[in-house]
């Protein structure tokens, strides 16, 4: 597609802001919009912004330049997401207005032409409010992107967000698949927003980084990804221990992808375990990721958006832990997913697992074959990135 000259160099053309708290989730989506935004468009002039301290690993090889905001941090607590002290230790009522002011600051001096914001419209505790006053002024399109599953987000289904998409945003798009999910979805955000989304397709970190990196990872029996630790967290570690330990090595090597940084001395201790069985190993979270599960026969993920969209790009069949979150986002999902493939996922809800359930549903996984099922959307991130150029 050709892009349109651009009058004005000293403006930014598009800023991508993901709001950053628990998991990978809005961080990895706008990262992998940016990637393809950058491959695709390699004159466009691209910035992201999140207070995502993983973010470098997420961009990988990939020319995306990015700013760091002071972060975030939240726990899940009896199925609700639950706000503490990040690495800064300001507490959340004061961080709030000072990410504000210099979000503002980024909008003032780049003037981006559009701003690409994943979830919320006013942004994480409202701090893109300031930024979206000075759309007049900038002169800037904002875009709005939603995941395929919202679930029962407060502050996602209230009158202050829906009155900031009215008031500021030109364009609603949705990362999603109505095969998966059919129409419900779609519609009610149209309804809600007063504006038709623009269905992209699920947006896919898996394949868009495939262009900037090879995956060659060796043979793997599977892949387990922990990627944010919470309550619950160390007690699946010891369950993992206790099914990898059981399986043996008949199946070959198991790599484990954790946040050892977030451990404590009780969870290392499961680490030392893991690193005594010779076919298996514990890593952080890395770039690595993707490489070994496009190698494994099998994988573990939690159902988040991401982990899901990976092992539906990469074709590995999974056991997939469902969250027990209020708002019931993750079981729908896995749901949707399950009755257009069958074979890819093996559910067990977080308050079913152990060692046993583990794995029972590896042995039945590693025995499945991936077949010409029916293919989902998975061109999420270069479909979007083609729509903003639409735009500018």
């Amino acid at each position: 597609m050709p892009f349109a000259p651009i009058l004005d160099k000293s403006r930014l053309d598009v800023l991508i802001y993901s709001h950053d708290g628990r998991g990978l989730g809005h961080v990895s989506r706008g990262v992998t919009i940016g990637m393809a935004l950058r491959r695709l468009f390699p004159e466009l002039k691209v910035l992201f912004v999140s207070g995502f301290k993983q973010t470098a690993t997420l961009v990988g090889p990939c020319p995306l330049d990015w700013m760091k905001l002071p972060s975030y941090e939240t726990q899940i607590i009896e199925g609700k997401s639950k706000g503490r002290l990040g690495n800064t230790n300001i507490k959340n009522c004061y961080l709030g207005p000072a990410r504000a002011n210099i979000i503002e600051s980024i909008i003032t001096n780049f003037k981006p032409r559009c701003v690409l914001v994943d979830h919320d419209p006013p942004g994480k505790r409202e701090e893109l409010r300031p930024s979206l006053r000075l759309t007049k002024r900038t002169d800037t399109t904002w875009i709005l992107g939603i995941r395929a599953v919202v679930g029962e987000v407060e502050d996602f289904w209230s009158e202050l967000s829906k009155n900031a998409f009215q008031e500021h945003y030109h364009s609603l798009l949705w990362y999603g698949d109505k095969k998966v999910m059919g129409n419900q979805i779609p519609d009610a955000l149209g309804r809600y927003f007063s504006t038709d989304p623009i269905v992209t397709g699920y947006v896919s970190r898996f394949l868009e980084m495939k262009h900037w990196t090879p995956y060659n990872s060796g043979r793997y029996a599977g892949t387990i990804a922990v990627p944010w630790l919470s309550e619950t967290s160390l007690t699946l570690l010891e369950n993992l221990y206790k099914a990898v330990y059981e399986l043996g090595e008949r199946y070959g090597r198991w790599k484990i992808f954790t946040d050892l940084k977030k451990m404590e001395a009780e969870a290392n201790n499961i680490k030392r375990q893991f690193d005594a069985i010779p076919y298996c190993t514990v890593e952080n979270v890395s770039d690595q990721y993707l490489a070994t599960l496009s190698n494994s026969q099998v994988a573990i993920i939690y159902g988040g958006y991401n982990s899901l969209t990976d092992i539906m790009a990469a074709k590995v069949p999974s056991v997939v832990i469902v969250r027990g979150m209020s708002d019931r986002e993750q079981e729908e999902h896995v749901r949707k997913i399950s009755q257009l493939k069958p074979n890819l996922i093996y559910a067990l809800k977080e308050s079913e697992v152990n060692w046993k359930t583990l794995a029972e549903g590896l042995e039945q996984q590693l025995k499945v074959e991936i077949e010409n099922e029916s293919e989902i959307m998975l061109n999420g991130a270069e479909v979007t990135a083609e729509k903003i150029v639409e735009l500018l």
